[in-house]
């Protein structure tokens, strides 16, 4: 995982990473005041994306940032 982890890391950091397209996809939808598009009406998507804790470290050019708290309204 460590590996892989590293791999996907930039592309993250500059806003490439799979889930800021299909965040983008949802938004734009939803701004246009269109129909959401299938994947995201799917209950393996939303249990998918369903995260109750986030712990992660982002790093930038200015330093490392650690994140950790609630993304969801039952989260903890």
């Amino acid at each position: 995982c460590a590996q892989v982890c590293s791999g996907l890391s930039p592309q993250v950091l500059s806003g490439q990473g799979a889930e800021r397209h299909l965040q983008g996809l949802r938004q734009a939808a939803l701004s246009a005041g269109e129909a959401l598009p299938e994947i995201f009406l799917d209950p393996a998507f939303a249990q998918a994306s369903h995260f109750r804790l986030c712990t992660l470290q982002a790093r930038s050019r200015e330093g490392s940032w650690l994140l950790r708290g609630p993304l969801v309204p039952d989260g903890y």
